[in-house]
């Protein structure tokens, strides 16, 4: 979690495309977030944009909810996240925050005993591929999120930190694993013991993230990637998602070579490599949906 703070106010235009944003939303049933289909690509956008797009608890209940809702949908292959206006996230709102601290232990007794952030990593462990399309400022809870998806890209005037420490807090999201594990040991201190903003160019060369794209075309870019994502069979890509969580920290081969053996011999007799077989003999690409 992280300060959503003062970067300025949003002009005119702005505004107005809130106010069109916002109605599309509510006729989508969500309060914070918007949701579009591109092809087989599900897109959540952020949709706070004159607060920066600052977590809430609504937010993130909304995002994991419509995650949920696509993945139980066959039309759908892949999703991207971004955020609405000039800003990916700037973390979470801190208007509760005195109000939690405020209330003391008691307070935290009534925590739900599944918190926001095991569940989002747990959701999106087992989700269909996700991409995180980072614009403006990734900051805390806006930049620890994305790191449990599956790819992240950046717009070339991304501005991303770590700034827990700058306001008396500690990582969250299960970021401490899986930006260690991204960018190694040494720049994960130094990201997070320093929260010094982060260029998108460190970030591509750190490890962290996958592309930088114009901003102009960052969310086109990353449906594009995720249309070629979702263009695979959904059986197969979550097959390869689970291998690749379960196997990346595994230190038994024989374990891992077990695990992608039985897999393996599962996918010779899904439709979709005996559809494959009949493209590579027909000379044309396979039509897996």
């Amino acid at each position: 979690m992280i300060f959503q703070g003062k970067m300025g106010c949003v002009c005119d235009k702005m505004d107005a495309l809130v106010d069109k944003y916002r109605l599309k939303g509510n006729r989508m049933g969500h309060e914070q977030i918007l949701t579009e289909t591109r092809g087989r690509v599900g897109v959540i956008t952020l949709n706070r944009p004159e607060r920066l797009n600052a977590f809430t608890g609504v937010m993130q209940g909304e995002i994991q909810a419509q995650v949920r809702e696509w993945n139980g949908d066959d039309g759908i292959g892949a999703m991207v996240i971004t955020g609405a206006g000039r800003a990916f996230s700037a973390g979470a709102d801190v208007g509760g925050f005195e109000d939690f601290v405020s209330g003391g232990e008691g307070q935290a007794r009534q925590a739900p005993a599944r918190p926001a952030d095991i569940s989002w990593v747990d959701l999106a462990r087992e989700s269909k591929p996700i991409v995180c399309a980072l614009n403006g400022v990734a900051v805390g809870l806006g930049i620890t999120l994305p790191l449990s998806c599956d790819v992240r890209l950046a717009a070339e005037d991304v501005r991303i930190s770590f700034r827990f420490l700058r306001i008396g807090l500690t990582p969250e999201y299960g970021s401490t694993h899986f930006l260690v594990n991204l960018v190694g040991l040494g720049r994960a201190l130094e990201y997070m013991l320093t929260g010094r903003f982060i260029t998108a160019q460190e970030a591509k060369d750190a490890g962290f993230v996958n592309r930088v794209c114009p901003a102009d075309t960052l969310l086109d870019d990353a449906v594009a990637l995720a249309q070629e994502i979702a263009d695979n069979p959904n059986w197969h890509l979550a097959k390869v998602k689970r291998l690749i969580h379960e196997n990346y920290m595994e230190k038994d081969l024989a374990l891992v070579l077990r695990r992608e053996s039985e897999t393996l011999r599962a996918a010779r007799f899904t439709e979709a490599h005996k559809e494959a077989l009949t493209a590579f003999r027909e000379r044309r690409e396979p039509k897996f949906h």
